[in-house]
C-alpha cells in the first residue's frame, strides 16, 4: 500500500507511529457502529473543509471555481456535491500537481494504470496513508486479526535479483516482501523457510500472485495456516478463493480501492461487501446502454493534500443501484455489488515462471495517453502506448524495458509501439495487460521446474503442513 523505493521501510515505520494515529483508530471505532445519520454528518463536515481548502489553495479548483462563479461555502452536504465537476483519469495524465494544496516535498508520489490503461500520477499525505491503514486494519479486525498483523506481501515492490533471496523483511512494517514473479518449485523451499521463521498472521498481495503460491504449495501437499488472506487490485474467482482457503486455511478479506484513492469498499466478516463511507463518498453513475451496471465515482475525504471531487474511477459495479444496507453484519455502510473487469491474464517468463498482475510495468510511464503491454510468446512481450504531445519515445522505452527488467526479471524481450489508440472490450474498457500471441502456442508439457498461472484447481489432502505459528492450525 505505501509508495515503493528505498524509504518504503522508513514510509511503513510513519504509518505505524504517526501521532495522529491513536485518534484515528478511535474516530474510526465509533463510526463502525454509527447509524446512516451520524455517517451522514461526519460526511458533510469532511466535505465543507476540503471544498473550501481546495478552493483557496488548489489551482485547479481556485480557477474552477471562479469562473463558474458559484462559492464555494455553498457545497454544504452530500447533495450538493452535483454542482462539482465530474473529474476523469484525463485531468492526472497531465497536470496532476495543480490538484495539490501542498508543496509536492510534503506529500507522497503514486502512479497507477488502473482498468483504464492510462497511467496517472497522484500525490496523498503522510496522514491520508495513516488513515487508510487505519481504515483497513478495522476492516481486518472485523476478521480477527490484531492491529499491525504481521503480513506476507505478494505485491510488486520488491524485486530479487539473480542469486539473491527471494523474500526480504521489512521490520518497521512488520512485513516479509515476497518476490511476486519469481515464484517457481525451485525458489519455494526458500520462501517456506522464510515464511516458517517470520510466523505470520496473515498473507497479503494480488489474488493471481498468491494463487501461483497456493498452488505451489498445494502441489507439495503443504498448507500455510494464517488468520487471513487479504486481497486488493484484482477480482478474485471462485476458484481462486478455493484455493487460498485450502491451503491457508483461513478467510479472504477482499477490499478495493484506488491509486488516486477517492473511494474504498471490502468485504464483511458476514458475507457482505460495503462502501467505507468515512473514507470517502461513492456515487454510482449508470452506465449507458445497461440495466445494472453503475460506475463508481469518488471523493475522498482524508487527502488534505490532494483533494479530488467526483473522480470517476472507470471501474464498473454490478448493482441495483444506490440504497440502503441490509446487511446481517449490522453496520450502516451502502452495499457494493460485484465490481467488473480488473481480471488480470497472467504472463509467462523466458524460463517459465508465472508473472501474475503484468500491467505493472505500465504504471509508472510518464506522458502516455494509454497504454497496454501484450505477451506475444513466452518471455517475448509488446508495449503498445499512445504518448501525449512532446512525449520523449527514447526516455519511454528505456523505462519499459527497465521496468520488464525489474519485474519479469532479465532475459526477456520486449518492444514499444506507439499506436494512434488501444481498441476497447465491448463495454468501454481498456484492458491494460492482454495475452496476444503471434504463434500458436506449444503443446508439449511444461519442464518440471517451471510454475504456472493456476486455474481451477481439484483439491486434495494435505499431507505436510508449515505452521507460521506453534500450536495454531
Amino acid at each position: 500500500m505505501a509508495p515503493p523505493g528505498s524509504g518504503l521501510d522508513l514510509k511503513h515505520r510513519i504509518r505505524r507511529w504517526h501521532p495522529l494515529r491513536p485518534a484515528m483508530m478511535q474516530s474510526l471505532a465509533v463510526l463502525d457502529h454509527a447509524d446512516e445519520e451520524t455517517i451522514a454528518r461526519y460526511q458533510d463536515r469532511r466535505l465543507r473543509l476540503l471544498v473550501r481548502l481546495a478552493a483557496a489553495r488548489s489551482p485547479f479548483y481556485r480557477e474552477w471555481f471562479r469562473e463558474a462563479g458559484l462559492d464555494p461555502g455553498s457545497v454544504r452536504t452530500v447533495a450538493d456535491l452535483a454542482r462539482l465537476p465530474l473529474l476523469d483519469r484525463s485531468h492526472l495524465v497531465t497536470g496532476a500537481e495543480r490538484f495539490l494544496v501542498y508543496p509536492d516535498r510534503l506529500v507522497w508520489k503514486a502512479h497507477s494504470s488502473g482498468t483504464s490503461g492510462a497511467p496517472v500520477t497522484c500525490y496523498r499525505t503522510a496522514g491520508s496513508s495513516v488513515f487508510e491503514l487505519s481504515v483497513l486494519e478495522r476492516q481486518w479486525g472485523w476478521f480477527g486479526l490484531d492491529r499491525s498483523p504481521r503480513r506476507v506481501i505478494l505485491r510488486g515492490a520488491f524485486s530479487a535479483g539473480p542469486g539473491e533471496p527471494p523474500a526480504k523483511l521489512l521490520p518497521g512494517a512488520r512485513q516479509l516482501l515476497v518476490w511476486s514473479f519469481g515464484l517457481t518449485p525451485r525458489t519455494l523451499p526458500a520462501v517456506v523457510e522464510a515464511i516458517r521463521s517470520f510466523r505470520p498472521d496473515a498473507i497479503e498481495g494480488w489474488p493471481s500472485a498468491i494463487t501461483v503460491l497456493a498452488s505451489l504449495l498445494h502441489d507439495q501437499g503443504l498448507t500455510v495456516p494464517v488468520r487471513a488472506v487479504i486481497t486488493s487490485s484484482e477480482v478474485t474467482s471462485a476458484a481462486q478463493e478455493e484455493l487460498m482457503r485450502a491451503v491457508f486455511r483461513g478467510p479472504v478479506v477482499d477490499h478495493y480501492g484506488q491509486a488516486e484513492r477517492v473511494a474504498m469498499a471490502g468485504s464483511c466478516e458476514a458475507g457482505g461487501y460495503h462502501v467505507f463511507p468515512d473514507y470517502g463518498i461513492v456515487e454510482l453513475l449508470p452506465v449507458p446502454g445497461t440495466s445494472d451496471s453503475w460506475e463508481i465515482v469518488g471523493t475522498a475525504l482524508h487527502n488534505w493534500g490532494f483533494p479530488l471531487f467526483r473522480y470517476r474511477t472507470g471501474d464498473h459495479v454490478r448493482s441495483t443501484g444506490p440504497g440502503p444496507c441490509r446487511c446481517l453484519c449490522g453496520r450502516a455502510y451502502p452495499a457494493l455489488g460485484r465490481i467488473d473487469g480488473r481480471v488480470s491474464d497472467c504472463f509467462t517468463s523466458a524460463d517459465g515462471r508465472p508473472l501474475p498482475m503484468p500491467s505493472i510495468v505500465t504504471t509508472d510511464l510518464a506522458n502516455v495517453r494509454a497504454a497496454q503491454i501484450a505477451q506475444r510468446a513466452p518471455g517475448r512481450f509488446e508495449v503498445r502506448v499512445v504518448p501525449t504531445a512532446g512525449s520523449d519515445l527514447q526516455a519511454l522505452t528505456a523505462q519499459v524495458r527497465a521496468n520488464v527488467d525489474r519485474y519479469f526479471g532479465p532475459g526477456q524481450a520486449v518492444t514499444v509501439r506507439v499506436v494512434d489508440a488501444i481498441p476497447r472490450t465491448r463495454d468501454g474498457k481498456l484492458k491494460n495487460a492482454v495475452i496476444d500471441p503471434d504463434v500458436p502456442a506449444p503443446t508439449s508439457a511444461p519442464d518440471s521446474d517451471k510454475s504456472r498461472c493456476p486455474g481451477a484447481i481439484a483439491y486434495g489432502s494435505h499431507p505436510g503442513e508449515v505452521s507460521p505459528r506453534r500450536g495454531r492450525r
